[in-house]
């Protein structure tokens, strides 16, 4: 169906036309009285006549043709123009509204389940109203809603390798959960903890918890007697470190920042596993993100980055190498927390704090 405007400007092109055509029957018809009424005109009339028809035809039609295309310009001036880096993707399904601030989702492919911690509450605030629940990767129905309570307020999950436990950080404890069961079997406190946020592996099984609140981000070492969380790196660099996510193939934790917990507004780390050297990856608001980030996953390959602007409620893809980034999603509301993904079906799942609800999104080839 046409719209509003092209019924308008097909309107007003068709009666040009048909003004100008009119102009030309009306000569036309004069000629033909002419000859009708039997006028004698001169042989050297007829022809002056015939070709200030002719001339003044021409103009009408190529005034014509100038305006019409004059007109199609100026109508594809006026057309919106695509904005660059929208969304990016097709939206799959999402939750029901009966998790309660879902702040973190993480896949688990040994049970083809989402596990999405709540925290129910202020985030942080010790009253035992958080909790953690089971969803469908496949249609976002809720299997289990209180699958694991008693926790406080739960933000990051992490797997373990073999699919067995999960982590999860509870302000200024990380807990580690038995999937089989449901129950939690230890609680790590690290000391000096203040805002435990982002929980992830690593290929090798160790846990690394960032620390928004002190800068740090702590590790408990898979091959350690110890079993005690452990301050790995401690630096302002890190910003208020949110969300982790490490590329194994690189040796490189990546860290999206909250920036202050007063002021937010943070950028992207790299820092080197080996000597915990820390970089900006590219230029923070101009060739990466740059607001209060959130999350962060990857593609299969490890080539982009996607991340969540907490407040703004966007999803950003990001160049692994920090040659720019666009914005892939936008969700129209506040609260995108820490994402999930389903590298091999280029799917996302994002927490909406403020909505109650997660909504996945199939990511565009």
């Amino acid at each position: 169906m046409l719209t509003r405007q092209e019924k308008e400007s097909w309107r007003v092109s068709f009666y040009r036309t048909l003004n100008e055509n009119l102009g030309l029957l009306i000569m036309f018809q004069y000629v033909g009285m002419l000859i009708a009424s039997n006028r004698r005109l001169s042989q050297k009339s007829l022809v002056t006549t015939f070709l200030l028809i002719v001339s003044i035809s021409g103009m009408i039609l190529f005034g014509g043709l100038s305006i019409n295309l004059n007109s199609n310009q100026a109508q594809a001036q006026e057309q919106p123009q695509e904005k660059v880096g929208q969304t990016k993707g097709n939206k799959l399904w999402e939750t029901p509204a009966n998790l309660k601030n879902p702040e973190s989702v993480a896949y688990a492919p040994k049970q083809n389940l989402l596990f999405v911690s709540s925290i129910n509450g202020k985030p942080d605030q010790k009253d035992q109203n958080g909790f953690i629940s089971k969803v469908s990767p496949s249609n976002g129905s809720i299997i289990d809603l209180n699958w694991v309570t008693g926790l406080n307020a739960p933000k990051g999950i992490a797997i373990s390798n073999d699919g067995s436990k999960l982590h999860v950080s509870d302000i200024t404890d990380l807990v580690e959960i038995d999937v089989a069961s449901g129950k939690i079997i230890s609680r790590f406190d690290p000391p000096g903890s203040v805002f435990l946020n982002d929980v992830v592996s690593d290929n090798q099984g160790n846990i690394y918890v960032s620390d928004t609140g002190a800068n740090t981000i702590y590790k408990l070492d898979a091959n350690s007697t110890s079993s005690s969380l452990q301050a790995w790196l401690q630096s302002t660099q890190l910003n208020g470190p949110n969300g982790l996510h490490i590329d194994n193939s690189k040796g490189k934790l990546i860290v999206v920042s909250l920036g202050p917990l007063g002021k937010p507004g943070g950028g992207m780390e790299v820092v080197d596993m080996k000597n915990k050297t820390i970089s900006s990856l590219g230029k923070p608001g101009t060739t990466s993100p740059f607001g209060a980030l959130d999350g962060i996953e990857s593609n299969a390959t490890e080539t982009h980055y996607y991340v969540t602007d907490n407040p703004a409620g966007r999803v950003y893809g990001v160049n692994a190498n920090g040659t720019g980034y666009v914005t892939l999603i936008e969700l129209h509301t506040k609260g995108a927390a820490d994402l999930g993904s389903i590298p091999d079906k280029s799917t996302i799942i994002i927490p909406l704090m403020q909505d109650n609800k997660l909504v996945a999104y199939k990511l565009a080839e």
